[in-house]
């Protein structure tokens, strides 16, 4: 245990000292709710995926997917730069290593999560519109958590099968799918075949569920309610969640003893 604990000690130095963290994991999502906001305000409520009660779930989901490149960079500069490999030579096995790089993403998700939410408390007591209560705030943040994990064991699943120079080309096409593909920014309600495709995937269904937290309204007008659409976006949402965490163990497990030989 206390190896494991030293491993992610020195993960989360590593991250802090990374730019990244700083720019995209924390700056970039709290630029972005504040542009949105501004267009919701000069769109005269027109656009309702940019209110802020809607906006908040799709923010969270949206800097998710930079813990996924943070992940991924972590690990693959760690194997070419043959650290990993000195490492192999300790009593540490395979789920610790990952489990050591995975802690650090949950530790950068949630407090993602905490700044997201507090940004947008402090937009709502700008713009004098209604906020989530305590509550609120609490199942919002339990509802994405398995969006995190997904995020972060893919990071450490790209990061284990790809190099340091291949693995932010790959998790920048992934945040841009996943961002289309979540209806971050469009009003997948009103695309018929379109949002039933996205419905088989995790993105979408987890903002869903975000929303209905958060108490947001869709396009139509309708109230975001746990309907038959957030009960089956729960399949794939924990579908891929074990997918990732079984793909991030097996092959860093694969890789260690590949290397070890």
């Amino acid at each position: 245990m206390s190896r494991l604990l030293n491993f992610s000690n020195r993960n989360f130095k590593e991250v802090l000292r990374d730019p990244i963290i700083y720019i995209f994991c924390v700056g970039f999502p709290v630029v972005m709710m504040a542009i949105f906001q501004v267009i919701s305000n000069f769109t005269g409520g027109n656009t309702p995926m940019f209110e802020l009660l809607s906006l908040i779930p799709a923010i969270i989901m949206f800097s998710f997917t930079f813990v996924m490149l943070l992940m991924a960079l972590l690990v693959s500069k760690d194997r070419q730069t043959f650290f990993l490999k000195r490492l192999y030579s300790s009593p540490m096995k395979s789920r610790d290593f990952v489990l050591g790089y995975a802690s650090v993403g949950f530790i950068v998700g949630i407090c993602q999560c905490i700044v997201c939410i507090l940004t947008g408390l402090v937009i709502s007591l700008i713009t004098k519109v209604p906020f989530m209560s305590f509550a609120g705030c609490l199942l919002l943040i339990l509802s994405q958590l398995p969006m995190l994990i997904i995020c972060v064991f893919l990071g450490i699943w790209i990061g284990t099968i790809l190099s340091d120079k291949s693995a932010p080309g790959v998790s920048s096409a992934f945040i841009s799918l996943a961002t289309m593909l979540g209806g971050c920014w469009m009003p997948l309600d009103t695309m018929g075949g379109f949002e039933t495709f996205c419905r088989f995937l995790p993105f979408y269904p987890s903002i869903y569920l975000g929303r209905i937290a958060t108490g947001a309204t869709k396009t139509l007008g309708d109230a975001y309610t746990f309907d038959l659409t957030a009960q089956l976006g729960l399949i794939p949402i924990f579908l891929v969640m074990f997918l990732s965490l079984i793909l991030s163990f097996v092959s860093f497990k694969k890789n260690m003893v590949s290397d070890k030989n």
